[in-house]
This record gives C-alpha cells, sequence and structure tokens, in this order.
C-alpha cells in the first residue's frame, strides 16, 4: 500500500442472538432470524455504536447478522450495504446439531475438529476448507478497506469467521481458531498495522 492510499477505518461486530444460539447449537449458515433476547441486545448495544460515529454498516447477508445491522443504520441513519463474502463458515452436516451431542458422539471427527484442532478433518458435506474461508474473508475486509475511504465503518459478521480473520492477524496456525473466538456483539476496532496487513 503507498503511503498517500486512504482506507477506511474498520470496526468487526457480530450479530446479536438467535435461538440456536441459546440452545448452544452450531448455525453456520442456517438463515435464522433473531430472537427475543437478540432484540433486546441492539437496545443494550445501540448506545455503544452511536457513540462511535460510524459513516456506513456493511453486513453479511444472513438474517441474524442483517436484522442486527439494519437496526442500527435505521436508528442512527446511516448507509447499510450487504456483502455476500462476509457469511459464516458452513459447518456442513454439523449445522443445527448441539454442540454437546457432537462432542459426546463416539464416532464422530467433530472433538477432534473443535477441542483438538485438527483442522485436516474436513467437515462433512462442508463446500470450504477452512484455509478457503479465510481467504475469502481476508479478501473482503480489504475490499471494503479500500471502497469507502476516509470512512468509519461497521462490519458485522459471524464470531467463528471473525476469529478465522483474527487468525490471519495475528499469524497463528488455523488450529487456534477455536482459541480466538470471541463472543461479544461490541465492535472490535482494527489498528493501522491490522490494515496494512490486508493491503
Amino acid at each position: 500500500m503507498s503511503e498517500s492510499q486512504e482506507t477506511a477505518k474498520i470496526y468487526l461486530g457480530r450479530h446479536c442472538k438467535t435461538a440456536w444460539n441459546l440452545e448452544h447449537r452450531l448455525i453456520g449458515t442456517t438463515d435464522l432470524p433473531l430472537c427475543d433476547v437478540g432484540w433486546a441486545e441492539i437496545e443494550e448495544t445501540l448506545p455503544i455504536i452511536e457513540s462511535l460515529n460510524f459513516n456506513r454498516i456493511v453486513t453479511s447477508p444472513l438474517k441474524r447478522a442483517h436484522d442486527t445491522s439494519k437496526s442500527y443504520a435505521d436508528k442512527i441513519g446511516i448507509p447499510l450495504d450487504i456483502h455476500q463474502d462476509l457469511r459464516e463458515l458452513d459447518h456442513g452436516d454439523w449445522n443445527g446439531q448441539k454442540y454437546d451431542d457432537l462432542l459426546a458422539d463416539p464416532e464422530g471427527d467433530f472433538k477432534k475438529w473443535w477441542i483438538d484442532g485438527d483442522i485436516s478433518i474436513p467437515i462433512p458435506n462442508g463446500p470450504e476448507t477452512l484455509e478457503e474461508v479465510q481467504q475469502r474473508i481476508v479478501r473482503t475486509i480489504s475490499e471494503i478497506a479500500l471502497a469507502y475511504p476516509g470512512e468509519k465503518v461497521l462490519v458485522v459478521m459471524h464470531k467463528h469467521i471473525r476469529s478465522i480473520f483474527t487468525c490471519y492477524l495475528l499469524g497463528v496456525d488455523l488450529s487456534n481458531f477455536r482459541a480466538n473466538i470471541n463472543e461479544t456483539v461490541e465492535p472490535i476496532e482494527l489498528s493501522d498495522d491490522d490494515l496494512q496487513k490486508l493491503l
């Protein structure tokens, strides 16, 4: 990136809760709406979002992220854009299943994949590898940073893809992605050094 190249200031947010979040199920790309707890979270976090003076929000297309983002954008009065590649990691056959049930399955590979970090195990019927997902999200955040120079942008995504992106920023192996999951809905600011790693 040249010294004169201007980018957006990026903050990484996460959607508010769905029923499956409360039931400790893997959601992945299952397109669920927010539950009552999630709508309440929007009201609780709105003062934080307002205080950061964003110029726009860019969201995952999945309902839970879009509903969160649209509510913020409408209340604040800023533009909302949708980026398809902010969608969550697709968990394939694991989508919709409870973590505890998958971990208790003696014949399944989920425990090795989730607890041991053995990412050589493919997600059953998952359309992307973790490496492909990481390439997708790094490319997407870079595109957003360049598309809105000088703006402060809230990017609303999902916890697993945000963790996969965090592994890239930290320079650690994807086997560490579970350890880097951050459950917070509140935005996480990308530093200038982080942005330099993308461009």
